[in-house]
């Protein structure tokens, strides 16, 4: 500190020295003088540590909406952009959309899923646009060039939250989107929101809880997917409990893990889908005892949509259930019975026909529907596929079957 003061002394009269050996300065030459003087010590005094001074608390400043436009301006435009004539097919791959045959990109980021009524060619659709936050769009599929902004989502470590583009705000911990907007679940109930509507809650029932993942359009159908709440058993009730898990994963006994809940009529179609199917287990401490078997020391397991391998947890229940409208009304098609059956619900009247069987299991089935409503199926059955080109007439086929052999 000594040293420093020292050295700006001695600057100063140097400086002072100078200035003594030329004509007398004029006023402006004086003043830039003193600022030099007072910058040089600003410089030296700058690396003194100082008495630490804390801020004054700032309140906290609540982002407001840029521009926020109402409810009813947000609606005109999805309506302006629906002037087409005729939806087309819609498909699900991996990473984002196929609309009429051709990929659909955006150029704002990557599109990470979507829901579509086939039927009205609404999509509403999500794509990533930060490390922890995801834009939310509407398109319509006549009009692939004009999406429609609705609203950011953006998830933190205890939650998710969306806000519309008209400052809407809801809170929860999961998102799904509808073919009509945005649905924000948490654990036993769900929020829908509408463009140009007000916001929507309904409660599922006891026991159970909304699934974090729903496949189905809970815009176009009003149903939700539901999981029953696992209970801890302990003793000889939770061997009895294991016994039956297992039979209810290979299809040897009738599971009741999931339902489809209509939310305005409180209907239910229960589905025989085991809740362990989800999880994926991984070993510890293996060793490779020969070209089939490996011994571990421990499991760990974990609800995961993939395997190790990158291939599909075929036991996951969003891949096993697929619900949507039709000119007939809702249905779903579901794989039951562990692997072995995929049947055709009709949802209004709670009925179902098997369309697929394999005894010894089906590897994997897709579902998609054309934008005349046909929903089609095709199946891997072993080292064949085997494809129901309308899945509501195979069932109708099926019921008259059924009917006749009474």
């Amino acid at each position: 500190m000594k040293k420093k003061a020292l050295v700006a002394l001695v600057a100063m009269g140097v400086l002072a020295g100078c200035a003594s050996s030329q004509p007398p300065m004029t006023a402006e030459q004086q003043a830039l003088v003193a600022e030099m003087q007072k910058a040089f010590i600003a410089r030296m005094s700058a690396g003194t540590p100082q008495p630490f001074q804390r801020e004054a608390a700032k309140p906290i400043q609540h982002a407001e909406p840029v521009n926020a436009m109402s409810e009813q301006e947000l609606a005109d435009r999805i309506t302006a952009v629906r002037g087409g004539e005729s939806s087309l097919e819609i498909r699900r791959v991996r990473d984002g959309l196929i609309v009429g045959g051709a990929a659909y990109l955006d150029p704002e980021g990557e599109i990470t899923g979507f829901t579509a009524n086939a039927l009205t060619g609404d999509i509403v659709y999500s794509l990533k646009t930060g490390k922890n936050q995801i834009t939310v769009k509407y398109l319509f599929s006549a009009n692939l060039s004009e999406p429609v902004t609705l609203g950011f989502a953006v998830r933190n470590a205890e939650n998710i939250s969306f806000t519309s583009v008209t400052d809407k705000k809801l809170t929860g911990d999961d998102i799904t989107l509808t073919s009509e907007g945005v649905l924000i679940t948490r654990n036993t109930s769900a929020f829908h929101y509408k463009p140009g509507n007000p916001v929507t809650s309904v409660m599922a029932p006891d026991n159970y809880h909304v699934t974090a993942m729903q496949k189905g359009d809970f815009g176009s159908t009003g149903y939700l997917l539901l999981e029953k709440n696992e209970g801890e058993t302990k003793g000889i009730a939770g061997l009895t409990n294991l016994v039956g898990s297992l039979g209810e994963t290979v299809g040897l006994s009738e599971a009741d893990g999931y339902m489809l809940w209509n939310a305005q009529t409180g209907d239910v179609v229960k589905l025989d889908i085991s809740t362990d199917d989800k999880d994926v287990s991984v070993g510890r401490g293996c060793t490779r005892q020969n070209d089939l078997v490996n011994k571990c020391t421990s499991f760990d397991s974990y609800e995961s949509l993939y395997r190790q391998d990158g291939t599909r947890n075929r036991g996951h229940y969003f891949w096993r259930v697929d619900w949507m409208t039709s000119p007939q009304g809702p249905y779903a098609v579901v794989q039951e019975a562990g692997s072995r059956k995929i049947n055709v619900i009709d949802l209004q009247h709670d009925e179902r026909v098997t369309v697929l069987e394999r005894t010894l299991g089906i590897a994997s089935h897709d579902v998609t529907q054309a934008a005349n409503g046909t929903i089609r199926i095709e199946a891997q059955m072993g080292f064949s596929k085997e494809i129901v080109n309308d899945a509501v007439v195979a069932y109708s086929t099926g019921m008259q079957k059924l009917a006749a052999a009474d």
